[in-house]
């Protein structure tokens, strides 16, 4: 079976080469700004994705082309019966994890201000499984950019870098830096603040209000002091994300912990910095790209007439390769990593227990991993990161996992005390039951962003 992980272990096991990780001393931007000098704004954090072809919106500016309800194409097309459609390439989980966490590098649009669009939702139809108790599914636009909208095409804001800067692991500001840096009496130091080997929580500097903000997935808006902190605000969507967010992390302090102790901490932290961000760039182009069977021309030198931004049509369309995702990790551990009563821990909250010749496997689904970093203390980094390895990712093709098209969600109704009831087993008396159907959204977000 082909590893996605072959690359990672090679370039993190390499030693650190401290003449040819000192010979440019020069720190690139946080926000991708003047990595181009001829277009210092080209990538830029905070900037509209540029386009391919023109938009396609009903009124020419803003509404979006009506078709067919979303759910019902979902149903029909993307529903994958239950079915196990493995990758025809024996291509691992980090396949999709890797697509997330670049993913998670380059791209995120601005979502704070956008129309409230909620999609319809058909109980009758004779494909729908799932009880929806909220009558739609829902759905934000995205805002549009200053000055589209109205007058001109609505454009669309991406609020990182679009370059492989490994942004993921040290955030597009310097307030979202400076926090999760080491704190010393002269100023932050050169390792990453990781107490006890994983990212921080919200609470780890005392104020958990003066964290930045991270988004909050299932579990943890109800209980938003468990969040992790890393460089990207969705680093807790999900388990196996999170403890890629942590190997970089750990990555970067032992890169640090590798070079002389005389030099600067600022100089050892850009070299650490530039480092990581070379080896995300190297296992994309030459482990991820050519398991998607992407090939490349050969490099031949900086282009400052090619604007590296990613396109709206790619950021929408062209990387949406959610149907990769397998809706469960199996981390496997050796039989006496957890007493029994962890075990029936884990499995009360919905992990299943499976004892095979020589190791326990636990098999998380993916809708217990969302937002519950918590978990990943509980398992370990170690053989989360090998679970991802350890089994193929779903083939790439139109079918998506019902974990990711159908997933049920709790939400409190008025009046509820106690939200965090909403988030556990089955529909409490408490809650309303949703359905979470990403098919759809990709749908729906192509005509948001008026996709030809």
């Amino acid at each position: 079976m082909r590893l996605l992980t072959c690359a990672l272990v090679t370039v993190l096991a390499v030693p650190v080469s401290v003449a040819q990780a000192t010979q440019q001393t020069s720190s690139r931007t946080l926000d991708g700004s003047q990595n181009n000098v001829e277009h210092p704004d080209w990538g830029q954090a905070n900037t509209p994705y540029p386009r391919v072809a023109a938009p396609r919106y009903l009124d020419s500016r803003a509404s979006p082309v009506p078709g067919p309800p979303v759910r019902y194409i979902s149903n029909r097309i993307f529903n994958d019966t239950s079915q196990n459609l493995f990758s025809e390439n024996a291509v691992t989980q980090w396949g999709a994890v890797w697509g997330q966490f670049l993913d998670h590098t380059f791209g995120l649009r601005q979502v704070g201000g956008g129309e409230s669009a909620p999609m319809a939702f058909d109980p009758a139809d004779p494909l729908e499984a799932f009880r929806n108790d909220l009558g739609t599914l829902a759905f934000q636009r995205t805002p549009a950019a200053p000055g589209t909208g109205a007058t001109s095409p609505r454009e669309q804001v991406n609020t990182v870098s679009g370059y492989i800067d490994a942004s993921a692991v040290y955030g597009d500001s310097a307030d979202r830096l400076q926090w999760l840096r080491e704190s010393g009496d002269q100023g932050p130091r050169a390792r990453l603040l990781l107490p006890g080997g994983y990212l921080p929580r919200v609470d780890a500097r005392g104020d958990a209000a003066a964290a930045p903000p991270m988004e909050l997935f299932g579990r943890l808006a109800a209980d938003p002091s468990k969040a992790m902190v890393a460089g990207d605000a969705r680093a807790n969507e999900n388990m196996p994300l999170t403890a890629t967010h942590t190997l970089f992390a750990l990555e970067h302090n032992r890169i640090v912990g590798a070079l002389p102790q005389s030099l600067p901490e600022e100089e050892k932290f850009q070299i650490a910095r530039r480092l990581v961000g070379a080896e995300q760039q190297f296992i994309t182009y030459h482990e991820f790209l050519p398991a998607l069977g992407v090939t490349l021309p050969r490099y031949r030198g900086y282009d400052p007439q090619v604007n590296a931004a990613i396109t709206n049509e790619f950021a929408v369309v062209g990387y949406r390769a959610h149907s990769m995702i397998h809706g469960e990790f199996e981390p496997s551990v050796p039989p006496a990593t957890f007493t029994n009563a962890q075990l029936d821990a884990f499995a009360a909250q919905g992990v299943e227990i499976k004892k095979v010749a020589g190791s326990v496997v636990l098999v998380v689904p993916l809708n217990l991993s969302l937002g519950n970093p918590e978990l990943l203390r509980k398992i370990g980094i170690g053989p989360v990161l090998r679970g991802i390895g350890a089994e193929p990712e779903y083939k790439n093709d139109e079918q998506i996992d019902n974990q990711l098209r159908s997933v049920l969600f709790q939400v409190p109704k008025p009046g509820t005390t106690d939200p965090a009831k909403c988030l556990d087993g089955p529909p409490l008396p408490t809650c309303f039951s949703g359905v979470v159907d990403l098919a759809a959204t990709d749908i729906e977000r192509g005509r948001d962003h008026g996709m030809p």
